[in-house]
């Protein structure tokens, strides 16, 4: 039976700074009171997972707005675990919308996602910038259960990014992860690395990383094109590809 669950923030600039006129959940999801840093007027707001993570069959919505002049980062707090599937046709599916008019600025950094062995997953991102709009998207993939034995143990994760800018398509991505089929450790793919990040920039005021920027451990690659910054992060855990996400959107703010 297919579990139903949403979470959905709508963030407007009110009295100098950014605030929330729609705030609604229901399980697996919990919202924490925006919280405020300096005289920036940005709320930072974070959201949890009330149960274990997520299961076969569940059905996750996220939708995320952020208003005129309006400035918000969502971070997820902890990991999210993919629990295993029965089959390949039992899997679990989150589909996630970001919205950001002119003048509003979007950070969102999920939890790291966790397949346990046999998990089956599909995700999917629809981003819609207005002209004079800026988003942000960090996404950070783990092998698994590493501890317990499962590295790259899950059956199939299918992820899927549509990105428009000013009304324009800008990016399409999908990828699809069968570790059985195609190893990761395969040429061109994740190699030795425990951890692979993306960090996606749209919109206006971002600029493409300079070669030389260090962020510790971690590995990267930068792209691009109009309306659009790519930044694919490999490194050895999660802690160090957040850690590198981070510095580098310090580096990469016009």
């Amino acid at each position: 039976m297919r579990s139903y669950g949403h979470l959905r923030l709508v963030a407007a600039r009110a009295g100098g700074r950014t605030v929330l006129t729609d705030a609604s959940r229901t399980v697996p999801f919990h919202i924490g009171m925006p919280s405020y840093r300096g005289n920036t007027g940005r709320a930072e707001v974070i959201v949890q997972g009330v149960g274990p993570g997520i299961f076969p069959g569940d059905d996750l919505r996220v939708e995320l707005t952020a208003g005129a002049g309006a400035n918000i980062v969502v971070r997820g707090q902890g990991a999210t675990k993919l629990y295993p599937a029965p089959d390949a046709a039992g899997g679990a599916i989150s589909r996630t919308t970001l919205r950001v008019a002119t003048g509003g600025t979007l950070v969102y950094l999920p939890g790291e996602l966790i397949p346990f062995r046999r998990a089956v997953y599909r995700g999917e991102t629809a981003v819609e910038v207005a002209a004079g709009g800026r988003l942000a998207l960090g996404e950070i993939l783990t092998q698994g259960r590493v501890a317990m034995g499962e590295r790259d143990a899950y059956t199939r994760l299918e992820l899927r990014l549509r990105a428009e800018v000013g009304e324009r398509v800008v990016l399409l991505e999908r990828g699809v992860l069968e570790p059985a089929l195609r190893p990761l450790s395969a040429p061109g793919r994740h190699g030795g690395f425990g951890c692979v990040g993306s960090l996606y920039l749209f919109g206006d005021g971002w600029r493409t990383p300079d070669a030389d920027t260090g962020i510790g451990p971690v590995r990267w690659g930068a792209g691009g094109g109009e309306g659009y910054v790519l930044v694919r992060l490999f490194g050895p855990t999660a802690q160090a590809v957040r850690r590198a996400i981070w510095e580098m959107l310090g580096a990469v703010t016009g």
